[in-house]
């Protein structure tokens, strides 16, 4: 547990400082400072994981857990990015999130079942899924910006937004990852088709999860293709794109929480 409150020091940390960097506060700090800090973040997150999903000798991936390590990915993949594009400012939208991916770990409820409960197909269709909503949360996050940025423009009120890269980086750093998690919830959606007709005999069962993740499947195929056939940019791009993730968001954690807290 002390590596969790130390995780999240080190995100407020890192937070505050990048906070200073696009003169919120007109002191520049050394990005690799931030980085720095960051990187230690990260380290505590995945130490604060390996003790909170050990349990008794098998893993356990409750929605506090699976939080946690999209939190987790979503943040190792910021730092990774800042180290080659200019995604620096992303990190005040990752940074509080990270925060609050951690603060889940502590949720675990007693009826988790085990990973090593389930079958292989399903452990893979669950080992996919994180990562496509780290990605995609990565998605929701640079829509946040590009709609902040773009309004903005219209507004011309200045301040931190104004610093950020030019919009049309920004609209391209997006759909990059829009395209990147959309082919990750494909090919995990089919999998996860294929392991039910398995199980079950049935093609498929219409239930909450399965609507909402197709409802943001679709979603995220319009934004794509309203970019490429029809133009689609700033404000309209960013919107559908928060949309979907909230849709798929719904779809995961929403189910899950009735599952595991309220239906114990």
């Amino acid at each position: 547990m002390i590596f969790q409150f130390l995780c999240i020091g080190l995100y407020a940390v890192s937070l505050i400082l990048l906070w200073r960097s696009v003169k919120v506060l007109e002191q520049q700090i050394p990005p690799y400072r931030i980085y720095l800090v960051a990187t230690i973040a990260v380290a505590m997150h995945a130490i604060s994981l390996f003790e909170v999903m050990h349990v008794r000798g098998d893993i356990l991936i409750s929605i506090g857990t699976t939080i946690s390590i999209a939190g987790w990915i979503s943040a190792i993949l910021y730092l990774l990015l800042s180290l080659k594009l200019k995604f620096t400012e992303l990190g005040l939208v990752v940074y509080p999130l990270s925060i609050v991916a951690v603060s889940a770990g502590f949720i675990q409820p007693e009826n988790t079942v085990p990973l090593s409960q389930f079958s292989d197909s399903v452990r893979l269709h669950i080992l996919i899924a994180i990562p496509t909503y780290a990605v995609l949360f990565m998605a929701f996050s640079q829509a946040c910006l590009l709609r902040a940025q773009d309004r903005n423009m219209r507004k011309g009120t200045g301040g931190f937004i104004s610093n950020l890269p030019p919009i049309q980086s920004m609209e391209s750093y997006l759909f990059v990852l829009i395209i990147c998690g959309f082919v990750l919830m494909t090919f995990n959606l089919v999998l996860g088709i294929f392991t039910y007709q398995i199980q079950s005999g049935r093609i498929l069962s219409f239930n909450h999860h399965v609507v909402f993740s197709i409802a943001a499947w679709i979603i995220f195929a319009m934004t794509i293709a309203g970019r490429y056939a029809i133009g689609w940019r700033g404000e309209l791009a960013a919107k559908w794109t928060m949309i979907a993730f909230s849709l798929l968001f719904i779809a995961y954690f929403g189910t899950r929480f009735v599952n595991e807290l309220v239906l114990p």
